[in-house]
């Protein structure tokens, strides 16, 4: 389906403060993260997504064509791909369901019976993850919230409105608005796989310069 819903995630308005991920934490009552304290050269916190980090900031610091520096911040969950290659790879179809309501793509417990490696190869954004008992796990749209007429978790707890949430259609054109409106000063503003994922992600630098996978 290509309607549903979306998110618009604004890099532009990101500021690292990772309320997202406090509040996909707290709503879907997710353990914290078993890490060894070291330091990786980051402020980054957890290390990357586990089957209880479904949501995660990433950070990215790099040098701009002008010499100026730019340190990037993006967040990074499952993209609810409206064609979703995750889908595609399982072997039993019924364990990744596209939800009719929203369009988010779902994990089923039945994952716990796929190839783990068969489905994360699967995704061109490296997402899933697997839990002690062999189910997989990411992040869900929050489509319990939904449902019952809510924003998503991250986007109602977002302070500096980086996270857009609302029907796709709506969600496009707020998105190509916002693009259009950057590109004076950030000539390379874009959204990425605009028409492939439902999570749109909005850069002002260009994708390389976020930490990021991205389709070709």
């Amino acid at each position: 389906m290509a309607n549903g819903k979306s998110f618009l995630i604004d890099t532009t308005k990101c500021f690292a403060c990772r309320a997202c991920q406090v509040a996909c934490k707290q709503w879907h009552e997710l353990p914290a993260e078993a890490v060894v304290p070291a330091n990786r050269g980051t402020y980054e916190n957890p290390p990357n997504l586990s089957y209880s980090q479904w949501v995660k900031v990433q950070f990215k610091e790099t040098e701009r064509p002008d010499g100026s520096m730019a340190w990037n911040f993006v967040r990074n969950s499952c993209r609810h791909c409206i064609d979703a290659p995750c889908r595609q790879a399982a072997e039993n179809k019924d364990s990744i369901v596209i939800d009719a309501e929203t369009g988010a793509v779902l994990f089923q417990e039945s994952t716990k019976d796929e190839s783990y490696a068969k489905i994360r190869l699967g995704c061109p954004f490296d997402i899933p993850r697997q839990g002690p008992d062999g189910q997989l796990f990411k992040c869900v749209m929050c489509v319990d919230r939904v449902r019952d007429g809510l924003m998503p978790a991250c986007a109602k707890a977002c302070p500096g409105g980086g996270i857009t949430f609302g029907d796709r259609d709506e969600i496009l054109q707020i998105a190509d608005e916002r693009v259009q409106a950057l590109r004076a000063e950030h000539p390379d503003a874009q959204i990425l796989d605009r028409r492939d994922v439902r999570l749109l992600i909005l850069v002002a630098d260009p994708a390389e310069m976020y930490s990021l996978s991205t389709r070709s």
